[in-house]
């Protein structure tokens, strides 16, 4: 699975999933996570990427267990 997230500006990062159990908790635990984009192959959802408020750089980080790229 690959998860990313970088840095949009100075109150917003940008973060990718592709894990569906990782999908789950963020549509079912955090509101505040915006989608920005989904990625979809045949049909069918492969990857979402969201908008995450900088104050939630900890939680994001957790959830995807991945550091933010400069």
């Amino acid at each position: 699975m690959s998860n990313a997230i970088w840095r949009l500006n100075a109150d917003n990062l940008a973060a990718y999933t592709e894990d569906r159990e990782v999908i789950r908790k963020i549509g079912r635990s955090f509101p505040d996570f915006i989608v920005m984009a989904t990625y979809q192959r045949e049909g069918k959802v492969t990857g979402i990427q969201y908008r995450v408020p900088s104050a939630r750089k900890r939680s994001i980080r957790r959830l995807l267990g991945v550091n933010v790229s400069e």
